[in-house]
């Protein structure tokens, strides 16, 4: 084996290694973020979930491959991660373009406020969780002419007085930032997966070649 099939062999086993480790965070957030967003936008995060378990096994077949040094196992991997490859593209383009945070946090308080309209304390869970009142302000309740819930109020206590202060932001504003920061992760995983994909995809494509080249060779 020549020294250019033993770096590319060893940056194989590097670039694995990073793919499982990236697999692991990928499946991580996700499933993090999957507790707290809206149900329209689950299928995508679980999608990211079973790519990064796909990425974290196949990695194994990366390994195998280099260490028999067997050209079937190597492009079996190079295949495999070529198709992972171009899903995880697409669906990060998916992802970064059709996403609007504002406008999914806005249909998520909207179906929240005809409920709490309705008399059942649907906002609560946003604003206990968030610190705020509302869509737009507290004034929403007002407008509406329902009374403002407990869960707008800020207790601060000390050990003399206890005082009750109305939370001035509205959920809205809350939620999307929420949202935005959540999916920045998931997104900045994302991306960092396709580029090592994109690596170890082209290591092993070479390291594939060179174990073919060298099969051929010691036939004659």
């Amino acid at each position: 084996m020549g020294c250019a099939t033993a770096t590319i062999k060893y940056l194989v086993f590097l670039f694995n290694a990073l793919c499982a480790l990236l697999g692991i965070g990928v499946i991580v957030v996700n499933s993090i973020a999957l507790k707290d967003v809206a149900e329209e936008i689950r299928p995508i995060l679980i999608f990211f979930i079973v790519i990064g378990s796909i990425i974290f096994v196949i990695s194994f077949f990366g390994c195998c491959g280099a260490i028999k040094e067997s050209s079937c196992l190597t492009w079996m991997y190079a295949i495999i991660l070529l198709i992972i490859l171009v899903l995880s593209c697409v669906l990060c383009f998916v992802y970064v373009h059709h996403v609007d945070e504002n406008q999914l946090a806005r249909t998520e308080l909207n179906t929240a406020w005809a409920k709490q309209k309705n008399g059942t304390d649907a906002m609560s869970i946003y604003q206990t969780s968030l610190k705020c009142c509302g869509i737009i302000g507290p004034n929403d309740y007002t407008q509406a002419n329902i009374t403002t819930p407990q869960s707008c109020y800020d207790s601060n206590n000390n050990s003399t007085t206890v005082s009750h202060s109305v939370y001035a932001d509205g959920c809205l504003d809350k939620l999307s930032e929420f949202y935005e920061a959540t999916f920045r992760f998931v997104r900045v995983f994302g991306w960092i997966l396709i580029a090592v994909e994109g690596a170890a995809f082209v290591c092993a494509t070479i390291l594939g070649i060179n174990f073919k080249n060298e099969q051929r060779r010691s036939r004659y």
